[in-house]
């Protein structure tokens, strides 16, 4: 019927309409035939329009609203494995996209260099918090009949001043000069942080930034959004 599709999954359809569906005679006609051609027994509820769309891949996607908001969908896009400098980084750039200005990430990703490298944000935006599914007790039984690697979060947990329980949740950062480096060897509470002697492992977050901006842009400025997300 002369419209793009954007997605399609099992309950749901996104598409750019026809060029003739600009007004609103012309969409409300362009819905009925849409609905009228469809088998007997599917429907198709239209929830809304958007401005525009990044279909990461299927599931995983942005919405630009026609307010102007951001609305993001899918475990790809909206991690919680990720750390806030991250998620703040990925949905400026996703907006970046959405709004036609792509040629801003680079300038973004360069503005995010500085600030790590000249220690312009808080530890928190460096900071990964997690949630203990185990007991530190049942994690350690588990590394010492070698059934699972070791963590991060587990391992500050056996060594930290508090005692720590399934289900409670702790925040650590990695320190350490080489980008490449175990986490639960140079991973450090954040609680234990000397703000006055800033000691977070530069390299390492550099290279997080970078593994994240590639999926997202490259500098030839294609995109790559049918690769996988490393989070």
């Amino acid at each position: 019927m002369g419209a793009t599709p954007i997605e399609i999954d099992t309950d749901g359809i996104y598409f750019v309409p026809p060029h003739h569906a600009g007004g609103a005679v012309a969409q409300e006609k362009f819905r009925r035939e849409f609905t009228q051609s469809l088998p007997a027994g599917i429907d198709v509820e239209f929830d809304g329009e958007y401005k525009a769309m990044f279909s990461y891949k299927m599931k995983n996607y942005a919405l630009l609203g026609m307010g102007g908001e951001v609305l993001i969908k899918g475990a790809a896009l909206k991690s919680r494995g990720l750390e806030p400098f991250q998620r703040s980084f990925m949905r400026d750039a996703i907006r970046y996209k959405l709004e036609g200005k792509e040629k801003e990430i680079p300038l973004l990703k360069d503005r995010c260099v500085k600030a790590i490298c000249d220690h312009e944000w808080p530890l928190t935006e460096l900071a990964k918090t997690v949630t203990l599914q185990d007991s530190p007790q049942t994690y350690a039984a588990k590394i010492a009949k070698k059934s699972r690697s070791r963590d991060a979060g587990y391992e500050l947990a056996l060594n930290a001043k508090r005692e720590y329980r399934a289900g409670d949740q702790l925040s650590f950062y990695v320190t350490g000069e080489k980008k490449n480096v175990s986490v639960y060897q140079y991973a450090r509470l954040i609680s234990e942080a000397d703000p006055t002697k800033r000691d977070e492992n530069i390299a390492y977050y550099l290279a997080k930034l970078d593994a994240l901006g590639g999926k997202l842009y490259d500098a030839s400025g294609s995109d790559e959004g049918q690769s996988e997300l490393d989070l």
